[in-house]
């Protein structure tokens, strides 16, 4: 068995989060209201990133990688990271696109496997829940943060240079030679956000809704290979997770980072934007672990080193690293091991 848990901390600079629409030349990002702090609460609108967002740029991430890894088995809207699932693993962008008829075939493609898919229409249904699962990113839960939270537009100019010489060519009115520009405003946001995931990864390759009498959709290799990409895509969803990044290529840098990886299923992390995440996940880790049997064991990998200290068990062991790439490694290889077939083992 393998469940993954993850929470943490990214601070981001000048991104446009989500996208939410436009009023005139005003392009908008997504809004939420938090409700913060202790005894002088109150209710926050503050910039976020949608979980469907950050659930939208995992799976594009996560088929990039899992190729890198030598996958094969996705179909051409995975691969370019077109979110239409529920298709055959052969379907392509041009000809007929077939919709699969059993969950068991559908989940043979990689993106319907990790992160779900729903087909309703001519009077069937089919579905699959997702497998990755991510919370909103919001500002840290914090009276000086929140008051601090940047929120600004910056003014933009589209040019189309080719406009004086058609104008000269089509027109001898006093317009002629006029350059065409559009003027357009777009918010942009700063500032500490938290994060949470979960990861199901025990159901790789294996229906939710039809018997396994078949057996898996893959192979053990093909497992190990989708659950290893599943984490390694974080090193990329954690600098690459927002909209219009044309032209605003998120500024971000994790600062803190923690990734339970677990033998038996164990209830979600603390929600980073909590002052006392750390402590109260694996406070709620290594409880349940003990309660779970002899057999029960996960690993809390945590970035930087000393956020972690102390929190340890006989069941719940700690890892620390000084950088993110050995982290998300280490735990991408753990979870890949418990997927092959080592979830009786403790971790």
């Amino acid at each position: 068995m393998a469940y993954v848990r993850v929470a943490g901390r990214v601070r981001v600079n000048v991104a446009v989060l989500t996208g939410h629409g436009t009023a005139g030349n005003y392009s908008m990002h997504a809004r939420a209201r938090v409700y913060c702090c202790g005894d002088s609460s109150k209710v926050y609108e503050v910039p976020v990133l949608t979980g469907n967002s950050l659930k939208h740029w995992h799976a594009y991430y996560a088929a990039q990688v899992y190729q890198a890894l030598g996958g094969s088995m996705l179909n051409e809207l995975c691969k370019r990271g077109i979110g239409l699932r529920g298709y055959n693993v052969d379907t392509n962008l041009e000809g007929e696109r077939r919709l699969a008829t059993r969950e068991s075939e559908a989940i043979k493609d990689f993106c319907n496997d990790l992160h779900g898919f729903l087909i309703a229409e001519r009077g069937r249904q089919l579905k699959r829940d997702s497998l990755a699962r991510f919370s909103f990113a919001i500002p840290v839960l914090n009276n000086e943060v929140l008051e601090n939270i940047e929120k600004f537009s910056v003014t933009h100019n589209r040019v189309d240079p080719l406009q004086r010489r058609r104008a000269g060519e089509e027109s001898n009115s006093q317009e002629t030679g006029a350059t065409e520009m559009m003027v357009f405003k777009q918010e942009y946001s700063s500032g500490l956000y938290g994060i949470s995931a979960s990861f199901d990864l025990e159901y790789l390759c294996r229906p939710l809704y039809e018997s396994e009498e078949g057996g898996s959709a893959c192979d053990e290799e093909e497992r190990m290979r989708r659950a290893r990409a599943s984490l390694l895509a974080l090193a990329y969803l954690l600098g690459g997770a927002a909209s219009k990044q044309a032209r605003a290529l998120p500024i971000a840098m994790v600062e803190e980072l923690v990734v339970a990886v677990c033998n038996k299923p164990v209830p979600n992390a603390v929600h980073g934007s909590y002052e006392n995440y750390v402590e109260k996940t694996a406070s709620l880790l290594k409880s349940v672990t003990e309660s779970l049997g002899d057999g029960a064991s996960c690993i809390l990998h945590c970035y930087p080193e000393g956020i972690c200290g102390g929190y340890g068990s006989d069941k719940l062991k700690i890892k620390e690293y000084r950088d993110l790439g050995t982290l998300l490694k280490e735990a991408a290889d753990h979870a890949s091991e418990l997927v092959g077939g080592y979830g009786g083992k403790e971790a």
